[in-house]
């Protein structure tokens, strides 16, 4: 009952002083405010990479060329031997093979469902039709990179098993491009397009158009870079015939279900790995981009912290403010405190009606922080086109350590005012 009574005693102080309680708030506002706001983005922009890189496939292994590290060599004369092989060109021998490809799909049949190669012929093309012009940029792709990109094809159709084979002068091309070009995805379909670069002209039918995805973003997100070039797909063997590059820098598995792609990634490296053994200068690792993922998303939560906690010391200036306004509300309530303990208030209830009012103003200021922290961060998000997800977790940390604060900035001031002789404060004038 005390306690009720406590807390009615807090909200009329409060009322009687509204914007001296306001301004006391404040800062319990801004610091609570900022830290909802701060993770209601962070985590947005967690969830965006995350399903960014599952587009791109999470679930699968990159498997790359890798320059070894190669230390100097000391003859039996004990002369050094400075090793240059850093800058020694890569060479298509040096490069992944297509029997190294087959055999490992051969070991690890119940594993991998596919291998995806591409063969990059041009970045940063040209297409042009009429007065109408894309920036494009021209790749050669196997039958698994669909696979491995669940391409979904608005128009047109894939390229079938014979004209990837013979390497036909065909071409995939996105909406990005036909929006650029053609009035609509099926004014696309069998028309020639022409793409310049590199001094020379490359000629392709339009065989479909595939839809973009939101692996564009996560690839950009990856790599740190955001090329505005649409791409257009071509069978790997007609990239082969153009580049008389046979071989690969890296190639993507797509594992069967039910694979943990970590773990497979390290039998995967020691089977490439095992061809380069001998080679002086290259081997071949592999990275699952789960690990990846999970990387990226433990930096982003570190960095939402480290932001948090920056904007939290708001929270410690506002307790502060708390803790000089309730020293200036005691000093008034001087003749009031001194009447209670005249009358036999003990100082313990003297005590936990301070601080019960501290805590009462950091609590309401906490809620008016977070109703306006989950607004901001709704707002934030919404300009860059996410999904805002506030935490729960943050927001009840946030309301408990405000609370905290009015018991840790209040306890001082109300010990104070328990203290005070009520014979001197009933002198108070």
């Amino acid at each position: 009952m005390l306690f009720w009574e406590n807390i009615r005693l807090a909200l009329t102080s409060l009322k009687s002083n509204k914007m001296r309680s306001l301004l006391t708030m404040l800062g319990i506002i801004i610091g609570i405010s900022s830290v909802i706001a701060i993770v209601t983005v962070g985590n947005s922009l967690t969830a965006t990479l995350s399903d960014s890189m599952l587009s791109l496939g999470a679930n699968n292994i990159t498997v790359y060329l890798d320059r070894k590290e190669i230390k100097d060599e000391t003859t039996e004369e004990g002369y050094v031997f400075q090793n240059t092989d850093g800058v020694q060109e890569v060479l298509d021998e040096d490069l992944i093979t297509n029997d190294m490809i087959m055999e490992y799909k051969e070991k690890f049949p119940d594993e991998v469902y596919a291998v995806s190669a591409t063969n990059d012929v041009l970045s940063n093309g040209v297409s042009s039709v009429g007065k109408k012009s894309a920036a494009v940029n021209l790749k050669g792709v196997s039958a698994g990179f669909f696979v491995e990109k669940s391409t979904k094809i608005l128009a047109g159709r894939l390229f079938t098993a014979k004209e990837m084979l013979e390497g036909r002068k065909l071409a995939l091309v996105s909406e990005k491009y036909v929006e650029k070009i053609y009035p609509s995805n099926e004014d696309a379909i069998g028309q020639d397009i022409v793409i310049s670069g590199n001094g020379k002209d490359y000629t392709f039918t339009i065989a479909g158009v595939y839809e973009k995805s939101d692996s564009d973003m996560g690839m950009a997100l990856l790599v740190g870079s955001f090329n505005s070039a649409s791409d257009v797909y071509i069978p790997l063997k007609t990239a082969q015939d153009i580049t008389h590059q046979k071989n690969y820098t890296n190639v993507s598995v797509v594992l069967k279900s039910g694979i943990n792609p970590n773990e497979f990634s390290k039998e995967t490296e020691k089977f490439f790995a095992g061809y380069y053994r001998t080679h002086r200068s290259f081997t071949v690792h592999a990275m699952s981009l789960a690990s990846v993922t999970e990387q990226l998303e433990n930096m982003m939560n570190k960095l939402t912290l480290g932001i948090s906690v920056i904007a939290g010391i708001a929270l410690l200036v506002g307790g502060i403010g708390v803790m000089n306004i309730m020293l200036v509300s005691i000093t008034e309530r001087t003749r009031e405190i001194g009447t209670r303990k005249a009358l036999g208030a003990p100082n313990s209830s003297i005590r936990t009606q301070f601080i019960v009012e501290a805590v009462v103003i950091c609590l309401i200021g906490g809620l008016i922080g977070v109703m306006g922290g989950i607004g901001l961060g709704a707002l934030a998000v919404k300009l860059m086109k996410g999904v805002a997800t506030p935490s729960v977790s943050s927001i009840v940390v946030s309301l408990l350590f405000s609370m905290g604060i009015g018991v840790f900035f209040g306890y001082y001031p109300a010990n104070k005012a328990a203290k005070m002789d009520p014979i001197e404060a009933l002198r108070y004038e």
